[in-house]
């Protein structure tokens, strides 16, 4: 008898799970991006977003909230019932490098969400102000080291990690500027109120394409069509010197597998549009494919990587 109650409870709790996923999702999903309007993030977002909601056959509204690094989206994104209508975009700022960075960080990545899949991986590039007279990074680097402490950089989020690794490569002394987003930053530069900056082509690009900007270096293997002759890296001979922005999306943790599992499903065929990648690429953006578990591959090999780069930059947990 006993035995027979309880694979009557295992045949309940199949239906209902089963039930659960059919359900879902009955009303729009919120997507929390932990940066503010305009940057790569929010681009990434809000082209996801439209054709995840595309696949689910509901809307995803995109909500904005930045700050301190990306902490407050996701301490806001955690305070939502786990029910899988409340989403999170996530970097390697918020799921890597910020655990890396602070002592006392008020969330935990690893347990407290749960990840849906990779979505969009962004090469950064390596501009300065129209009117700084450099033309190339050696000169750039030339340029810093006579002037120690002169020149200043735009940082929002933790798209920093890329400009200490390259102060620390070449031992220069060039002062960080701190902005709440891309927006922010990509406009002082443009304005001449700082000097450099290394964001995605997506956010710079149209200032370097106005002439307000000057494109120095991709910051990657590959060249982007983006920013058409601006070498990269490893053609100027500092293959190791590379910095980028990935993003995934993740539910709470304890949100119903059968959730999961349509989410995941969902953003596989998102990621898998041809017409989605061709429109990201124009903005030097490229769609990453894998499941829950080939993210958690992809990012025990990620986490050593950027360990590497926060030593090399000498970045100390404040």
């Amino acid at each position: 008898m006993r035995l027979s109650r309880l694979l009557w409870m295992v045949v309940l709790f199949s239906c209902a799970g089963a039930s659960l996923a059919q359900a879902y999702p009955d009303r729009p999903l919120r997507l929390i991006v932990p940066f503010g309007a305009g940057g790569n993030s929010d681009f990434a977002a809000r082209q996801i977003g439209k054709n995840l909601g595309e696949a689910l056959g509901q809307t995803v509204v995109v909500e904005n909230r930045g700050g301190a690094g990306g902490v407050l989206g996701v301490k806001e994104m955690l305070g939502y019932p786990a029910d899988g209508y409340t989403l999170l975009l996530g970097t390697v700022g918020t799921q890597i490098v910020n655990p890396l960075l602070y002592k006392s960080l008020p969330y935990d990545p690893d347990k407290q969400l749960a990840p849906v899949g990779l979505a969009t991986n962004t090469p950064s590039v390596l501009v300065v102000r129209a009117s700084l007279p450099v033309r190339s990074l050696d000169e750039l680097v030339a340029y810093a080291r006579a002037r120690p402490g002169v020149l200043n950089y735009g940082a929002a989020g933790t798209l920093h990690l890329g400009m200490e690794t390259l102060k620390a490569s070449y031992g220069l002394d060039i002062v960080k500027v701190p902005y709440k987003g891309s927006g922010e930053s990509v406009t002082a530069v443009a304005g001449g109120q700082i000097d450099v900056l290394m964001d995605s082509s997506q956010v710079v690009g149209p200032q370097v394409a106005a002439g307000k900007l000057r494109a120095l270096a991709v910051m990657s293997d590959q060249p982007l069509a983006s920013v058409p002759g601006v070498p990269t890296t490893a053609q100027l001979g500092v293959p190791d010197l590379k910095a980028g922005n990935w993003t995934a999306l993740y539910v709470a943790a304890g949100t119903p597998a059968a959730i999961q599992e349509t989410l995941s499903r969902a953003l596989q065929k998102v990621v898998a549009s041809a017409e989605l990648k061709a429109r990201l690429a124009e903005y030097g953006t490229q769609l990453y494919k894998g499941s829950p578990e080939e993210y958690r591959t992809f990012i025990a090999a990620d986490k050593a990587k950027v360990r590497r780069l926060v030593e090399i930059a000498g970045l100390q947990a404040q």
